[in-house]
């Protein structure tokens, strides 16, 4: 593989400010996302044919670029002859499984570009495509110019173990300048949960802030990449969102479409809003938002869910969350190069020695599969296995071997890229998402900004507590050191007051200082109110009893007192000194002649 840097000069955003510059024959690594690749392969003077793995990302090309053909399910080869018969300049949108429809409707393919936009998803979905990527990448070779286009390219440990890309030129953008997107990252047991939070927390108007040069920007819209339909379903079902809040960005297919029908309410797909359209409070994303898209929002907050406990919930730092950090592309939205990042880690036990050697004989199976299938002399034989391994393609998608049959050269192949996409799968599940340390090296390696920003503090804070469910003791004392704080951690307080209302009032009572001293547990400042609400009472019935003035014996007083403890509920026995020492009554000792002559002590009361 000959490696090519291309130096980007300082100054530069976008690939149209780059005189003379085309796009390469082989592969690109852009290195950055949203610097105009796919732009300038839609606007300059060539024939050019985009191809996505990513119908929405097709859909969201289409609506930006009319005059362009979309050719997904549901177009047939007479609409796409017919556009390139009466087109000048013909610019054709299609998916990796359509491409074939192309290939009869150009007869002449040397003046033509090909982009394959976003392609290191041939690697992450060949779990379960592989066959539509294999034949996508024969028909391609008909080319003499194909672009394979990527900001996160095929990682080259895997990029070099398939056939096809092996000799291919590498072209490696290197940009003086680029932005470093911030990662605020939260790890959570059960990441799908803090999506809830995070949607009840817009829901009550509690939106994250930033304070940029005195003035406060609140996050009132929100985007969260979650790829689960049905983990979308459920969290929009627990905080009952309704359509006008909410646009569900998922993949074209009638199973998405009935799940998503279940919520009632006229709920249905959504798309992504073009520039100065209006954007929900909350928008869902699967995985085929996460590259190309354009988001247009002015203050739209990101967050990704990553559920390392499945494949498919499993956020990819070095493709996926690269993409998804360039998905906001307003400048004036302050929160566009800040992402929220919640995930678990896989606490299991990785024993990649044991990975290996199953790897191992599965290959090994498949090579002796392979050979004895194709040398099968028997035709009614033959015609089994070719109907079995088709339906364990189906079913299974290669759980057993990686035995494919290829229907072009009617021969039974060893299907590389499903091979590959295992030891990926692997290594994502449970080699990258071990603990939080790995998590971190992972983000940095990547390009991602994971050190402390100071800009970002109140921002980072009031997200720390709305996205997770805290103990009571860990959010009050929070509160209680940003209450101590003030200034603009007021903001990060008040954010918590919302969620948590009954923190201002624990707050309001007993003070800081009092809290702390009751090692912020609940119950202790329950138990602390509810005395104090006592003594209130109590000092309130004593006053209407103990006139200035009026004299009574310690008996006497000692008799009134327990009345009034026992009308309010407090075991408490009475005491004449409490007057003066708890209920701010001031006395004085005297002798009292009682009706038969004789003399008790007693107090006055000399004031209250």
């Amino acid at each position: 593989m000959r490696r090519t840097i291309i130096n980007i000069p300082k100054g530069t955003r976008y690939l149209s400010e780059v005189e003379g510059f085309e796009l390469p024959n082989g592969i690109l690594n852009k290195d950055v996302p949203n610097c105009g690749a796919t732009t300038l392969a839609l606007t300059d003077n060539h024939k050019t044919i985009i191809c996505s793995p990513r119908n929405n990302l097709l859909l969201n090309k289409k609506e930006q670029y009319p005059d362009t053909l979309l050719v997904i399910g549901g177009v047939n080869t007479d609409e796409i002859g017919a556009y390139i018969a009466h087109t000048e300049m013909p610019k054709i949108l299609v998916s990796y499984d359509s491409l074939y429809k192309l290939m009869g409707c150009i007869k002449d393919k040397s003046d033509w570009n090909v982009v394959v936009d976003e392609f290191q998803y041939i690697l992450s979905d060949s779990s379960f495509k592989s066959e539509v990527e294999l034949k996508m990448l024969f028909h391609l070779q008909a080319f003499p110019k194909v672009t394979y286009l990527s900001a996160t390219p095929i990682l080259d440990r895997y990029l070099e173990q398939i056939d096809f890309f092996q000799n291919m030129d590498y072209y490696q953008l290197a940009w003086e300048d680029k932005d470093t997107i911030k990662v605020y990252r939260e790890r959570s047991p059960h990441p799908i949960n803090a999506a809830v939070e995070i949607v009840r927390a817009y829901q009550n108007q509690n939106y994250p802030s930033t304070l940029i040069n005195g003035e406060i920007y609140y996050s009132k819209e929100c985007v969260i990449f979650l790829n689960s339909v049905s983990n979308i379903i459920n969290v929009i079902k627990q905080t009952e969102l309704s359509p006008d809040e909410v646009n569900i960005v998922v993949g074209n297919s009638e199973a998405n479409d009935e799940q998503i029908a279940k919520l009632g309410d006229g709920s249905k797909r959504g798309r992504i809003p073009l520039r100065n359209e209006a954007h929900k409070m909350v928008t869902f994303c699967t995985s085929t938002a996460f590259a190309g898209c354009d988001f247009y929002s002015t203050n739209a907050s990101t967050f990704v869910i990553s559920d390392s406990k499945r494949i498919n919930t499993a956020i990819d730092i070095s493709t996926d969350l690269v993409q998804i950090a360039g998905r906001q592309r307003l400048e004036c939205n302050p929160f566009r190069k800040y992402l929220v990042f919640i995930y678990n880690v896989n606490n299991e036990d990785v024993n990649e020695a044991e990975f290996k050697k199953a790897l191992a004989k599965k290959y090994e199976l498949t090579e002796k599969e392979v050979a004895a299938n194709n040398n099968e002399p028997d035709s009614q034989l033959r015609a089994k296995r070719i109907k079995d391994c088709l339906r364990e393609q189906k079913m299974l998608q290669y759980q057993d071997s990686y035995t494919m049959y290829d229907m072009s050269s009617d021969k039974f192949v060893f299907n590389k890229l499903a091979y590959i996409s295992e030891q990926y799968a692997y290594e994502l599940q449970k080699h990258n998402y071990r603990n939080g340390i790995i998590i971190r090296k992972q983000l940095s390696e990547c390009n991602f900004d994971v050190t402390e920003n100071q800009a970002y503090h109140i921002y980072e804070e009031q997200l720390k507590h709305l996205i997770k469910n805290e103990a009571f003791v860990n959010r009050m004392m929070s509160y209680c050191e940003y209450r101590a704080k003030g200034m603009c951690l007021d903001f990060v307080a008040f954010s918590l007051e919302r969620k948590y209302p009954e923190l201002k009032c624990y707050y309001d009572e007993l003070g800081g200082d009092r809290i702390r001293a009751l090692g912020y547990k609940e119950k202790e400042l329950k138990n602390e109110i509810s005395v104090r609400h006592s003594d209130n009472r109590i000092r309130y019935e004593l006053r209407k009893i103990f006139l200035l003035h009026t004299k009574f014996t310690t008996d006497k007083i000692k008799e009134l007192m327990n009345e009034v403890y026992h009308r309010v509920g407090v075991k408490k026995k009475g005491k004449a000194s409490d007057l003066e020492n708890l209920y701010g009554f001031r006395t004085h000792p005297c002798k009292m002649v009682m009706d038969d002559g004789s003399r008790k002590n007693g107090y006055e009361i000399i004031g209250i």
